[in-house]
């Protein structure tokens, strides 16, 4: 169900932005036309798929062909190679901690993508993820 869900978002986005009338909220509107009930548990659903997506990438199939790389995912932008995942994982002393200098911060100890895939936060509860 998931997986039609993304799709939609992706191949509408254009097109539905002209559509939504002017005193529709952008959350109730999608909630309706994507998960049919615009309930506050189904917006909090809509939210989580829209993050995870794009913090991840496509995780859901199928898609209708809009590959969507995720932040996470090694990219270029103006011919320069970027990659996010080091200020992520760890591998950077790049979080500020009120010091003089970075600390390095793993922000997906809680399992990474893995549970994101299955619309979950993280693998325990202890997480900083």
């Amino acid at each position: 169900m998931y997986s039609k869900i993304i799709v939609t978002i992706i191949a509408a986005a254009s097109v539905a932005v002209a559509q939504r009338p002017t005193d529709t909220p952008i959350c109730d509107y999608y909630t309706t036309a994507l998960l049919k009930n615009n309930t506050a548990e189904n917006q909090y659903t809509l939210l989580k798929l829209l993050v995870n997506t794009a913090v991840i990438g496509n995780y859901t199939m199928p898609n209708v062909g809009v590959k969507v790389a995720g932040i996470l995912a090694p990219g270029t932008y103006n011919g320069a190679e970027v990659n996010l995942l080091p200020y992520f994982n760890g591998e950077l002393a790049s979080s500020n901690r009120g010091g003089s200098s970075g600390v390095s911060v793993n922000f997906l100890d809680g399992g990474g993508a893995a549970p994101l895939m299955k619309s979950l936060p993280a693998d325990n509860d202890q997480s900083k993820q």
